[in-house]
């Protein structure tokens, strides 16, 4: 019986460490994949669009004209698709 419930916690286990990587190596894919023009989504619901990439770190979004923020990468949630016309 004991061996059982060890079993099971040690499957558990395991697989939370593995969606935990997974989850990492998504959000370094994304990261890396930032480029200028890209339109994205913060982790603060705030869109906007690339305009530089700063230092390793750092990026430039423009929010509406003429307002520029300066974000840490790490804070993008998504790369929102262009829409199609």
């Amino acid at each position: 019986m004991d061996l059982l419930l060890l079993g099971v916690l040690a499957v558990m286990i395991l697989l939370l460490v593995s969606q935990n990587r997974k989850r990492k190596r998504e959000a370094e894919l994304l990261v890396s994949s930032l480029d200028v023009g890209a339109e994205v989504l913060l982790h603060s619901g705030i869109k906007g669009k690339i305009t530089k990439l700063l230092e390793e770190s750092d990026i430039e979004i423009e929010t509406t004209p003429g307002v520029k923020l300066k974000v840490v990468r790490q804070a993008v949630r998504q790369i929102v698709p262009a829409k199609e016309n």
